[in-house]
């Protein structure tokens, strides 16, 4: 089945987005929003669709270890610095959607 809920797209994307950057600070908080991000995304979907919506889970994860990584390890500071703003942002709104802010 394809991912096409809207809400459960982001969702995954964000559960993505949070396992990254609790890997990438291990940080407890990180993964328990992650997993009360996953917990939504299995609220929303069914079972014959979850592996298209952990693809979109896995490309989250990706996209924001490619950010941080950029905004570490970039040898041009405006690179960096604007993957670190990319980064923030998208947590910014992951959080947003479970803390309502």
């Amino acid at each position: 089945m394809p991912a096409d809920d809207p809400l459960a797209r982001e969702f995954a994307y964000c559960a993505g987005r949070l396992s990254a950057e609790a890997q990438h600070h291990e940080d407890r908080e990180l993964h328990a929003l992650k997993k009360a991000m996953q917990e939504l995304l299995a609220a929303l979907i069914t079972p014959e669709a979850e592996p298209a919506y952990e693809e979109l889970r896995i490309a989250g994860h990706v996209a924001q270890s490619e950010l941080l990584a950029v905004s570490r390890f970039s040898f041009d500071p405006r690179e960096a610095e604007r993957a670190k703003v990319l980064a923030a942002e998208n947590m910014r709104q992951c959080r947003g959607m479970l803390l309502g802010g």
